[in-house]
């Protein structure tokens, strides 16, 4: 059985109210099909998953690389699947997923890994599919507060974490990370003081 540390066991506790608003933001941006297959890479302790199936969504898989995450989920839910992988390198098929959605995995990665994520997701894509990927959007309609607030965590996280997120922040955010000349790129959300936004990331 694989452990779950401290970390894992008090992430929902500390985040999980504070990101309602995101998780809302996602669902909005979902079709009302049910029954469309949806694929969470990164999903962490499952709290997005969680949301859409509260929200009637059957067909739920999420995968992370953290065994104690993945350890956490599968104890939350009996309907969604969760696997342990590589966001990157997945073993699925090409064309699994109507849907595949990233929520606040990018901006910690480095540029190859975040492309590779964003590469791999699309290929995990049935032909009308696509990406949703919710991340920092600091720009003209984000608040001050919710960027001192966001930036304020992300210090505090320290280390190759933090070195990251101000090389996504430099860069421009979501929209100066993504591979060149792939998606066709449209925001559709936004949350937590309009300082994270949600894109649909279509295949062009």
């Amino acid at each position: 059985m694989n452990k779950i540390d401290l970390n894992t066991r008090i992430y929902d506790p500390l985040l999980s109210g504070p990101l309602k608003p995101l998780r809302r933001a996602m669902l909005n941006a979902l079709p009302e099909n049910k029954d469309i297959k949806i694929l969470d890479l990164c999903s962490g302790t499952g709290d997005q998953l969680l949301t859409l199936e509260l929200n009637g969504y059957r067909n739920l898989h999420g995968l992370d690389l953290d065994p104690g995450m993945v350890a956490y989920a599968r104890r939350n839910s009996r309907i969604i699947q969760y696997y342990e992988g590589d966001a990157s390198a997945t073993n699925f098929p090409n064309g699994s997923f109507d849907i595949v959605t990233i929520s606040l995995a990018l901006h910690d990665k480095d540029q190859a890994l975040r492309e590779a994520i964003l590469l791999e997701a699309d290929r995990l894509l049935k032909p009308d599919g696509y990406i949703l990927t919710a991340d920092f959007a600091f720009d003209k309609n984000s608040t001050f507060m919710g960027r001192l607030i966001i930036s304020t965590v992300e210090f505090l996280a320290r280390g190759d974490h933090y070195k990251n997120f101000r090389d996504y922040t430099r860069r421009g955010g979501m929209l100066k990370i993504l591979p060149m000349n792939i998606f066709e790129v449209k925001e559709v959300g936004r949350a937590v003081n309009s300082s994270i936004a949600v894109w649909k990331l279509s295949k062009l």
